[in-house]
């Protein structure tokens, strides 16, 4: 309960606009702890954030893409997460189908921080918002919050990267 009580409040910070969202690095950090499955970040470590499903076309598509970005910015402090409700199964399944949509990036499977993740962006948006990007800069706050997969979302990732390696 408490791990939800802490993400909600995390997003509610995001999605309000609030300027003081430079907490979210250590509230995220907090649930993190409470899950072994991925370290906490780093002081100075940016991050991509990203949640998504096997059963999201514009979530698979992107990870080639995605995966580029890992490759290029592997030496830069940053780290790049993927959260998703399903079970590993689930991702074990889909993979014997394509395994040409491998993560190159750390992955979290059908833990209660990315099912309320997903359950909170979807009351408030409407909708199953995914895939859903969160934007960390070395500072520790939220840089930019969007849903969608496009060249233009890939695009501002990159930007976001080659400003936080610019910053180092």
């Amino acid at each position: 309960m408490k791990i939800i009580l802490t993400i909600l409040t995390c997003l509610l910070l995001i999605n309000t606009g609030a300027n003081d969202n430079n907490n979210f690095k250590a509230e995220f950090n907090n649930a993190l702890k409470k899950n072994a499955d991925i370290s906490e970040l780093a002081q100075g470590e940016a991050a991509v954030i990203n949640i998504w499903a096997t059963w999201c076309g514009p979530c698979i598509r992107e990870i080639p893409e995605m995966n580029e970005l890992v490759q290029e910015y592997s030496n830069k402090n940053v780290r790049f997460l993927a959260f998703s409700n399903e079970p590993m199964s689930t991702y074990k399944s889909f993979l014997k189908k394509r395994p040409d949509f491998k993560f190159d990036y750390e992955l979290s499977f059908g833990d209660a921080r990315s099912i309320s993740l997903l359950k909170a962006l979807d009351k408030q948006r409407g909708g199953t918002a995914i895939p859903l990007h969160i934007l960390i800069n070395k500072d520790g706050e939220v840089e930019e919050v969007f849903i969608g997969a496009s060249p233009a979302n890939i695009q501002k990732i990159k930007t976001f990267l080659d400003k936080q390696a610019s910053a180092e």
